[in-house]
């Protein structure tokens, strides 16, 4: 029967996936870039993780406990006594309170099941910490662009001479010229590009105390740089020319923590040297103020904060869904999990909650004992989930990160941890009601009747 009910839940899940979720997914998928018209296409791939595996897991499950199962006499069917030894001796607990003392015992014996509980719980919160988490990173970046920046605009030039051979120059006070190149950072999963500063001494801009006076291969990096590679100070970096067959070695003399990007900073005349460039030869201006002097057909491109911040906008807008979705997702997968394994905890304990009925007891205390010992539990679970949670997925993070070029830090607020907790307390409160029902329900001869059997 469990495995007919996989495979039904199967179907009725490719059925709806291929019609009725399928909008959800398009609508997601418009959001994303400018992407081709979307063809529904059946993928053999993922039929067979989502319906095939999912059946044999359950199918070898199943034989695996029915063999198992089979090894009990008739007899022990009959009494309901599925234990392979009565020897345990039971735990010794302290001079506590009747209730206290029973609401331990509960659970101690089902221990088996609040660890299943723990591990689902746990899986959940590793979901929720991507679903929450990944907003949260995007939010920061954007707060913080402004921060992350040199200055407001940084003007690329095709070259620092015009068409006259004059070298180009500006007005504006708040110009400052600064060169630019592109190196490869060569790994075994891609190659990272890294962008190369030669900076003004004493510059207003990027200001790095120490980086007057450094040598010909003494260099500062990027935080993030830095944080991807796990670089220090001491180290060696060794940088790649894109197109020619050249290298550079760099001993890393310092970290600037004010640049978001993949990047190296040098003196600007340091630069040169090592570039071999022409002393008055540079790559452009930085300035906290539009420049209106320099001819257009002079600039190859102006990088602003808008530049920086447009990626995690579209990011946010084309994920942003996907990421609702899930918490969603989390919260009925929680509360479908809590319930079965509740389910089984009530079901375990029927013959003791009838006979507390007989012995008077009403059912909002019975349900005091029970579920009040599966909210302990779960609270303690979700606490901890959430914090291993968080802790996993900025290992996920990372290690996804280092597939692409560039670096976003995993960043979570403190409120994100009381939204998981939240979330999965969410599913769990949908849960009481219906094990409060359950509990109800239990009639009070039921103990009666086991007792009669045996």
């Amino acid at each position: 029967m469990p495995v007919i009910v996989t495979l039904f839940a199967a179907v009725v899940g490719n059925i709806l996936g291929y019609t009725v979720f399928k909008n959800v997914v398009v609508s997601m998928y418009y959001n994303s870039y400018s992407l081709p018209t979307y063809a529904t296409i059946w993928n053999s791939q993922a039929f067979v993780k989502t319906t095939v595996i999912p059946v044999k897991i359950m199918l070898v499950v199943n034989l695996l406990i029915i063999v198992r199962m089979m090894r009990h006499t008739p007899l022990q069917f009959l009494r309901h006594d599925m234990k392979k030894s009565n020897k345990g001796k039971a735990v010794r607990l302290p001079d506590w309170s009747f209730l206290n003392r029973f609401r331990i015992r509960i659970m101690i014996q089902n221990r088996a099941n609040y660890i299943v509980l723990f591990v689902g719980i746990f899986f959940i919160a590793v979901m929720l910490a991507m679903a929450v988490g990944m907003p949260d990173t995007l939010a920061y970046y954007k707060k913080n662009a402004a921060n992350m920046m040199f200055t407001k605009y940084q003007y690329i030039l095709k070259s620092y001479e015009d068409d006259d051979n004059n070298v180009i120059s500006t007005k504006n006070a708040d110009a400052e010229k600064f060169s630019m190149t592109s190196l490869l950072r060569k790994g075994d999963q891609i190659d990272e590009e890294v962008s190369v500063y030669g900076v003004a001494d004493n510059s207003r801009y990027v200001k790095i105390d120490g980086l007057v006076g450094l040598k010909d291969n003494e260099v500062y990096i990027s935080d993030s740089f830095a944080d991807k590679y796990g670089i220090k100070i001491g180290d060696d970096i060794l940088l790649d020319e894109k197109y020619e067959n050249k290298q550079y070695t760099f001993k890393v003399m310092g970290i600037y923590d004010k640049s978001q990007s993949i990047a190296v900073f040098m003196p600007i005349d340091q630069y040169r040297s090592v570039f071999g460039l022409d002393n008055e030869e540079f790559t452009g201006y930085m300035s906290d103020s539009e420049i209106t002097d320099i001819a257009e057909d002079d600039i190859a491109t102006v990088i602003t904060e808008r530049d920086i911040t447009k990626m995690c906008d579209q990011l946010d807008h084309s994920m942003g869904s996907y990421m609702t979705y899930f918490q969603y997702l989390c919260i009925l997968l929680s509360a479908v999990m809590i319930y079965l394994l509740t389910k089984l905890i009530i079901e375990k304990n029927e013959n003791a909650i009838s006979m507390t009925k007989i012995l008077g007891y009403e059912n909002k205390e019975i349900a005091g004992l029970y579920m009040l010992s599966t909210t302990i539990v779960l609270v303690i679970a979700d606490i901890i989930s959430v914090i291993l949670g968080v802790i996993v997925m900025n290992t996920v993070w990372r290690i996804m990160l280092f597939s692409y070029s560039g670096w976003y830090a995993f960043h979570f607020y403190p409120s994100g941890y009381a939204k998981m907790f939240v979330f999965i307390l969410m599913g769990y409160l949908i849960v009481m009601v219906l094990d409060f029902n359950r509990i109800r329900k239990i009639p009070m001869d039921k103990a009666l009747k086991e007792a009669n059997q045996e």
